[in-house]
């Protein structure tokens, strides 16, 4: 019921930080030293207190305190002796600062350049922070066909950035990955999916609102069919274009049950009621099953009723 803070001193290195003998076996690193970038401080109880930071300006090497509004130069001892809360570290690498720039040193070249490359944004930040940027990855706006898919073009320029030749050739040989773009183009491919789609989308929604309608127009349907409501919020999320993907085969299984060897309807199951041809339709889109209907019978008048006819409902697999 009670609980305290610990405050032990944790002493912690500002440069050269060797997580080396840490690493699982399998892992493809190769630079395994880090250096400390930032140090969040807690000061006071395990109830109650306040946070400060140290961040160190990458430019200049500068540490400065955050303290609320206030921010001041402090000496790296003081960051050291610390209250260290959470620590963030980052790789360093002498190597990578030389690759970046050399990268801008080619950049400034005034050479001309015949080709001009489009590379992924997110990549390129990647290379200008992280030290193991990992192979270029161009997919990030590319289609699977190498085009721009359609929903991307209009915005595309927020996601590639313009490289001359002799950069792009340099981080090619450098990282691997691409593939290499000098040419953004709407994949038709892609157009033709998406209107193939819309379409589907539409004739599947248009098709159940009319069944749907023919269904309520009914004063006395003789057969009603359950379908499970989280397999029908999937497909209406789909036909709405909330999904991209269409939801697999139809599940009643969560609103069955197997009684006297025969599938009925649970007991206070989830489940909407269709018509048998809605469920005929949706059955030959997707499949799946078990088919559960309510079935309604009416029996003759008897003396005991005073004419009136019994309508009995059963619910049954058919």
């Amino acid at each position: 019921m009670y609980s305290f803070k610990i405050n032990s001193h944790v002493s912690f290195p500002l440069e050269g930080l060797d997580l080396k003998p840490f690493l699982a076996k399998e892992s493809p690193s190769q630079i395994t030293t880090y250096d400390l970038l930032s140090v969040i401080c807690h000061h006071g109880t395990a109830g109650s207190g306040h946070y400060i930071a140290y961040c160190q300006n990458v430019i200049n090497g500068q540490w400065y305190e955050f303290d609320d509004q206030y921010v001041t130069e402090v000496h790296e001892t003081v960051v050291q002796n610390a209250e260290a809360y959470v620590l963030f570290y980052r790789k360093s690498s002498e190597e990578s600062v030389r690759e970046r720039q050399k990268v801008v040193a080619l950049a400034n070249l005034k050479e001309p350049s015949l080709l001009q490359f489009y590379i992924s944004r997110e990549w390129l930040n990647k290379f200008n922070t992280f030290t193991e940027p990992s192979p270029i990855t161009n997919h990030t706006f590319l289609c699977q066909h190498g085009g721009i898919p359609p929903t991307k073009y209009h915005y595309v320029d927020d996601l590639v950035v313009i490289l001359p030749q002799n950069v792009w050739e340099y981080l090619y040989n450098r990282f691997g990955g691409g593939p290499a773009v000098n040419h953004l183009y709407v994949c038709a491919i892609c157009q033709v999916e998406i209107e193939t789609l819309a379409k589907r989308r539409k004739l599947e929604i248009d098709t159940f609102i009319k069944l749907n309608k023919e269904f309520q127009a009914e004063e006395a349907p003789t057969v009603i069919l359950c379908i499970s409501m989280q397999w029908f919020r999937e497909w209406e999320n789909f036909v709405k274009g909330k999904d991209n993907e269409p939801p697999g085969p139809i599940d009643n299984s969560k609103i069955a049950v197997m009684k006297g060897g025969h599938i009925q309807l649970k007991q206070g199951a989830d489940y909407g009621q269709i018509s048998e041809e809605t469920w005929q339709y949706l059955l030959s889109i997707y499949g799946g099953g078990p088919e559960i209907a309510v079935r309604q019978t009416i029996s003759p008048p008897d003396n005991d009723t005073h004419g009136e006819r019994k309508i009995e409902a059963e619910t049954r697999a058919l």
